[in-house]
């Protein structure tokens, strides 16, 4: 795209961040739907446009509903690209996640997806470590591993390296339910940044180099 319009996309709510702590798991929902779902469609629209010209397979921008499984807990949201226009959690996610205390801009995988045994084997033997480890390096990334936990924490970080490929995964399968290369912001030492305009822009630029990973992931066919 020759002339990019500009983002509309002005930040995230600084008060959206309460949300997370209402008592009552329902109006919680509603208030997070409420509250944070209209900047985050903004900033998927606005990736739409970003990357219209960009990949040889149209991109699709997801919300949560934040409603199944029956008596979940929703202890945060997030915004997720990927060429699936349904099914796209069983796969790699180009991915924004809101919590309470943290945001995070990643590469995100599901570990219960049935096809991120084959990521993990090839992320260890493979091309794909030297892909991944180059991305890191590159962009100032980290690669994560969450637990689950209770309400109202809903996820915890166990594992942080910004060189360790191996040791991610060595800890998903300890207690892991969510793995991840990308960069955390701690709230609310960030709040500043995640609540600018320029924060979308913080987005693209490591959506931007995340791309050609997430997308050589999504066209293996040993992942498929």
């Amino acid at each position: 795209m020759l002339f990019e319009p500009p983002f509309t996309f002005a930040g995230l709510p600084r008060d959206g961040f309460d949300v997370f702590g209402v008592p009552d798991r329902v109006e919680r929902r509603r208030a997070i739907i409420r509250t944070i779902h209209p900047e985050l469609s903004k900033l998927g629209r606005d990736l739409l446009t970003h990357y219209s010209d960009r990949t040889a397979r149209p991109l699709h921008f997801h919300l949560p509903r934040l409603d199944w499984p029956q008596g979940y807990q929703p202890f945060c949201t997030w915004l997720a690209l990927s060429h699936k226009a349904q099914g796209y959690q069983a796969g790699p996610q180009l991915n924004l996640g809101v919590h309470a205390d943290f945001v995070s801009i990643r590469l995100g995988w599901d570990t219960t997806s049935a096809a991120f045994d084959r990521f993990e084997f090839l992320s260890r033997h493979g091309a794909l470590a030297g892909m991944l480890a180059e991305r890191a390096q590159l962009a100032d990334l980290s690669f994560m591993a969450y637990a689950s936990a209770k309400w109202p924490e809903g996820s915890r970080l166990v594992y942080r390296s910004p060189t360790d490929i191996g040791g991610a995964f060595d800890e998903v399968r300890r207690r892991g339910v969510w793995w991840e290369l990308g960069r955390r912001y701690e709230i609310p030492k960030s709040l500043n940044l995640v609540c600018s305009e320029e924060f979308g822009v913080t987005v693209s630029k490591i959506f931007d180099a995340l791309l050609p990973l997430f997308e050589r992931i999504e066209g293996d066919d040993n992942l498929k």
